[in-house]
């Protein structure tokens, strides 16, 4: 039994990886690449009957069953989990799978009712919500399964059966998890066992994973009915590549597109970001990557670049932020290759998709900040500043109603509730939009079920209320044909939450795109009759926090500019919601840029590298104080936020319990602000009540802060973000940060007193200004001896 299991999950890894692929391949044109190989026979279940444990709430128990009961209680948290040591000592496939029955479960799909993994690497490293989820309402036993090819070695596995945020029951069984074996011959390409068939080039090479091929080569542009166009030619020190693949079939397609370019001999170094550099490894694969239920293995690349060196030289791919899709960018060490794959759907209704990505050389010397550098130099316009003065975020609250603003160093206004007086006193007022979303509110008395829900927004849409009727023209599809809906009970809205498809290509009368944006509002607002000198335009959640993942609707299909991709699991072409946003975010942007006005937005860049180029100012929400305690964003996932806005502002809005939060962690925040040039700005614990700024005793508390730490904030800021450095600290805990010509960042990120060895790379000073305290630097030659509280800050300048 334990035999036949394991052969029908080997089938299914993946998307049933197979050999079948050759054959398959010769008979529609192109030739193998890689082949696509078996796996060996999976091991026995490694979930031990005795070993489960609850869940926050956790279970009960029906024989063989595990029970999740939350009632009517909408805002529980059940589970079951265990926690499995695999210590691998090198990559293996993991597979789990499990069972699932449910009754009147709330709310819309997601991965709060799911097969849950959160995985440890051995060297300490995280993959959280390895998921697939299960459908909700009332259904039947359904399996679901989660396939995952680890770039590096797992030393645990947390496997978990969830409920929580969901009203209703749901019943669980037959969990599995299992460890895969490659064969000998095989190695990892973009995660899928492979055997390289011949000689490594430089080519395109396609996959059709809903039909699991190997990877085949184009012949005089055809491979699997699909037909390659493209050009080539040098711009900026940079090999680009511009073209589109055509489906020829006039089927429904889910195939990954690569670009490969090998590299020769090894010593190859993996550079993961400024501060991440690592041999890579003879059989490694190599990404940095976030995970959507999307695509053929559900990576997205965070960055929009990949780089290697071997020393002084180096080589990136990257791609081009003006021409998004749902795309990974990584180096495979078995195969000695850089490559870029795009996870493309091909539909009738859009059979091609354009893309446009670029190679190039750069000294090593700086690692990743010197693969950043050279792609900043070829795409200048991304990374252009429009804010030469910067300063906090104020999100909807009067800054005028604050007693001596002035201290406090407000720039950017959210919501133009007083336009005037922001002009009059030098503020950069924003009207708010929230695209992708409709928060509709649902009666008091009224059942919350999709069924209501759904007859809720029916009625409106009949007494003329223009977002229930953009809904019929904008709302999503599921897989079932549905628009779906989150049922959520927030400050600001009791109801459900509509996914909605904002792009300007949606066809109708009354769309959520023509709501935002039409005629009509930029005359009212930017026109002559204005009141007011309005800045520009606010893009709130701008990553789409509550919105379905994929859009299944077909009449959406043809009038989208990006190209589609398709589900993880079923294979099928969808609209990716981070596509969406980027047409709404760029179609904004090319309005207001062409009026001389700027665009913020709230939530990115966190997983989207490319809403970037047409975005001014960014920054989050962030909450550093959960439960009360101290938890501050990490060090690299601040420096990817500063690495992709590069000289443009970035702004915080600590949302968190301001009781709890005190005068000496506002310090500490606004330090770590300081370190890389972002603004410490403040709202509420809840996005709605109790805002920071309509509490006097806590800005009062706390005005020296502002006055001592965010001058020096806007002074650096100002001054832009330099991804090289152009000096070394001689403690890894210590790190530098550079700003302009003029201005060094040292930043003790442990909580123990350091001290460490500054070395300049150009001619030092005799002497220097530390700003924070104040006090003066000697420097001996290029060195200079430092020494920093743990989570303090000092900010050098360099020269006057």
């Amino acid at each position: 039994m334990a035999r036949q299991i394991s052969q029908r999950v080997l089938w299914l890894l993946l998307a049933g990886f197979v050999a079948a692929g050759r054959m398959e391949g010769a008979a529609v044109g192109g030739s193998v690449m890689k082949e696509v190989i078996g796996l060996e026979a999976a091991a026995d279940n490694l979930l031990q009957p005795k070993a489960w444990q609850p869940w926050e709430k956790g279970f009960e128990r029906e024989g063989k069953l595990f029970v999740c009961d939350n009632g009517t209680r909408r805002a529980a948290r059940r589970g079951v989990y265990q926690v499995v040591e695999l210590n691998q000592v090198a990559p293996r496939a993991i597979v789990a799978a499990a069972w699932s029955r449910s009754r009147e479960i709330s709310g819309g799909r997601d991965n709060d009712y799911s097969l849950y993994l959160d995985l440890l690497y051995m060297d300490g490293s995280h993959e959280w919500g390895v998921t697939a989820p299960f459908h909700v309402g009332t259904h039947d036993w359904e399996r679901r399964e989660v396939s995952f090819l680890p770039a590096k070695p797992v030393r645990q596995v947390r496997f978990h059966l969830l409920l929580r945020g969901h009203a209703g029951t749901a019943w669980f069984r037959d969990p599995e998890l299992r460890q895969i074996e490659l064969s000998a011959k095989a190695m990892l390409f973009d995660g899928v066992p492979a055997a390289q068939q011949g000689r490594a080039s430089a080519a395109f090479q396609v996959r059709d994973v809903a039909a699991r091929t190997s990877f085949m080569g184009f012949r005089k542009g055809k491979a699997l009915g699909l037909k390659l166009t493209y050009s080539k030619r040098r711009e900026n020190g940079a090999t680009f590549l511009h073209g589109q693949v055509e489906d020829e079939t006039g089927k429904d397609r889910a195939i990954t597109l690569y670009y490969t370019m090998p590299v020769k001999g090894g010593g190859w170094r993996w550079l993961a970001g400024p501060r991440d550099d690592r041999p890579a490894k003879p059989l490694g694969e190599y990404l940095t990557a976030t995970r959507f239920n999307v695509g053929a293995n559900g990576r997205l690349s965070t960055y929009p670049l990949a780089a290697i060196a071997r020393g002084a030289a180096g080589w990136a791919i990257a791609l081009d932020m003006g021409h998004p899709a749902y795309f990974r960018v990584g180096f495979s060490a078995g195969s000695s290759e850089l490559y870029i794959a795009y996870d493309l759907g091909l539909v009738p209704e859009r059979n091609r998709a354009e893309f446009r990505f670029c190679v190039y050389r750069f000294d090593a010397t700086w690692g990743f900040r010197a693969a950043l550098a050279r792609f900043y130099e070829i795409f200048p316009a991304y990374f252009q500043s429009r804010t030469p003065q910067q300063g906090l975020w104020m999100p909807f609250h009067n800054i005028s109603g604050v007693q001596g603003w002035e201290d406090f160093g407000f720039k950017f206004k959210e919501g133009h509730s007083e336009t005037e007086w922001d002009d009059a006193h030098g503020m950069l007022t924003f009207r708010y939009t929230e695209p992708q979303t409709w928060w509709m509110a649902m009666p008091k008395h009224m059942p919350r079920t999709m069924e209501a829900a759904r007859q809720e927004a029916s009625r409106l849409a009949g007494e003329g209320n223009r977002q229930a009727q953009a809904l019929l023209t904008s709302g999503y599809h599921d897989e079932s044909g549905n628009v779906p809906a989150r049922l959520l009970n927030t400050p600001w809205t009791d109801g459900a939450v509509w996914s909605v498809n904002s792009s300007p290509g949606v066809g109708g009368e009354v769309t959520d795109f023509t709501n935002a944006w039409n005629p009509g509002i930029v005359e009212r607002l930017y026109g002559p009759g204005r009141k007011g000198d309005l800045d520009g335009e606010y893009v709130d959640s701008a990553e789409a926090y509550v919105t379905d993942e994929l859009n299944y609707r077909r009449e959406h299909f043809s009038g989208s500019r990006a190209p589609l991709t398709f589900s993880l699991e079923s294979r099928r072409p969808a609209l990716f919601k981070g596509l969406i946003v980027y047409e709404y975010v760029r179609a904004l942007a090319e309005d207001v840029h062409g009026m001389g006005k700027l665009m913020m937005a709230n939530s990115t860049p966190a997983q989207l590298c490319w809403l970037v180029p047409w975005l001014d100012v960014m920054g989050t929400e962030t909450d550093w104080n959960p439960e009360g305690r101290w938890r501050p964003m990490s060090d690299s996932a601040l420096l990817y936020r500063r690495a992709l806005c590069g000289p443009k502002p970035y702004c915080f809005l600590m949302n968190t319990v301001f009781d709890e939060f005190p005068h000496a962690l506002v310090e500490k925040y606004m330090k770590r602000c300081l370190a890389y040039g972002m603004f410490p700005g403040f709202f509420s614990h809840n996005a709605s009540a109790g805002h920071y700024f309509s509490r006097p005793n806590l800005y009062e508390r706390d005005r020296p802060l502002f006055l001592k730490y965010v001058p020096l904030c806007q002074r650096v800021a100002e001054a832009g973000w330099r991804p090289l450095t152009g000096a070394r600290s001689s403690d890894p805990d210590v790190h530098l940060e550079r700003f302009g010509d003029q201005y060094l960042t040292v930043f003790n990120d442990s909580a123990a007193r350091k001290t460490a060895v500054i070395t300049l790379e150009e001619a030092a000073p005799a002497r220097s200004r530390e700003l924070v305290s104040g006090r003066e630097l000697v420097w001996t030659g290029r060195q200079m001896e430092i020494a920093l509280e743990g989570e303090d800050v000092a900010v050098i300048q360099i020269r006057e």
